[in-house]
């Protein structure tokens, strides 16, 4: 896929794990022992907000992007669309969920961090409420927001659901279909050569694969890349051991829901999705490796 092809931020999966605990549930059975990271990401309390006055917005692909100045510096926060929001405007926004390292095709940018959110408060007096049945001219008090939510790929298979058997045209490996790697867990990374978060985490993926690739789970990438020598040539310079393979017609990207990469996917032995975790990663990080255990349910050594 090309880096400015349009896309637009995938929020439920990951950020459904980082905003409600419960919603673990749906992917694996929550344990004690969840990774430090994962663990911090879903605990983190709302009460520490941000506070400051919109430099920029820009709305695409479902979410609105606010750039924000908050005296000390700026810094961008992503949410559902919000047509309300003026730039100069006064606006506060919970910091519990940042996400580092994360590349917007739909922006086609980098950003060294985003806060996603679920609702932008702002100091502007609330227009167009409805009082519930019965109840005329009082005022209502705030209802929780709900869940951002943002249209899925074409064919998407979310957590909890089976990966469709689809051809694999290997780039560093020979040709091989998805259902060959059943019977392991299994670790996928989508990337693409010209994406900076996805090249930051190689190298970690790569000291990761030659732990516990083809011994515990197995790894392989995906490459998003609209040129297959591009692909090849970043393969070679970052001397990648773990099989790899070149997405076509946009198929893998969207059965795996990449709508942002760097995009890696837990899956189990049977093929079912248990997480999504966006953004960059140091994938043998002790902390990460105990969070990948906890996931499949192994343990690391």
């Amino acid at each position: 896929m090309s880096n400015n092809a349009k896309a637009s931020i995938y929020l439920p999966v990951w950020l459904t794990l980082l905003l409600s605990v419960t919603a673990i549930t749906t992917a694996f059975s929550v344990r004690s022992d969840v990774g430090t990271e994962f663990r911090e990401y879903a605990q983190r309390s709302d009460s520490h907000q941000l506070t400051g006055k919109i430099a920029d917005i820009l709305t695409i692909g479902g979410i609105t992007y606010v750039e924000v100045d908050t005296g000390k510096e700026k810094v961008w926060a992503a949410g559902p669309v919000d047509d309300s929001l003026v730039k100069g405007d006064t606006i506060s926004f919970s910091a519990a969920m940042p996400m580092q390292n994360f590349h917007s095709k739909s922006l086609d940018r980098d950003f060294p961090i985003v806060y996603f959110v679920q609702q932008f408060i702002t100091d502007q007096p609330t227009s167009n409420i409805v009082a519930p049945s019965g109840q005329t001219g009082q005022s209502q008090a705030p209802q929780p927001p709900s869940l951002p939510t943002t249209a899925r790929t074409p064919g998407e298979v979310a957590a909890g659901g089976l990966l469709h058997d689809a051809l694999l045209d290997g780039l560093n490996t020979q040709n091989k279909s998805l259902s060959d790697y059943k019977g392991m867990p299994l670790i996928i990374n989508v990337w693409a050569s010209w994406c900076g978060p996805c090249r930051a985490e190689m190298g970690s993926l790569e000291r990761l694969a030659n732990r516990y690739n083809g011994k515990t789970f197995n790894i392989i990438g995906i490459s998003t890349d609209d040129y297959r020598d591009k692909a090849l040539a970043f393969i070679d310079q970052a001397a990648l051991s773990f099989e790899n393979f070149i997405d076509h017609q946009l198929l893998l990207e969207n059965m795996l829901g990449a709508k942002t990469i760097p995009l890696t996917v837990l899956v189990d032995a049977d093929g079912r999705v248990l997480m999504k975790v966006r953004g960059s990663r140091e994938w043998d990080s002790p902390e990460i490796l105990e969070a990948i255990g906890d996931v499949f349910q192994i343990k690391l050594m």
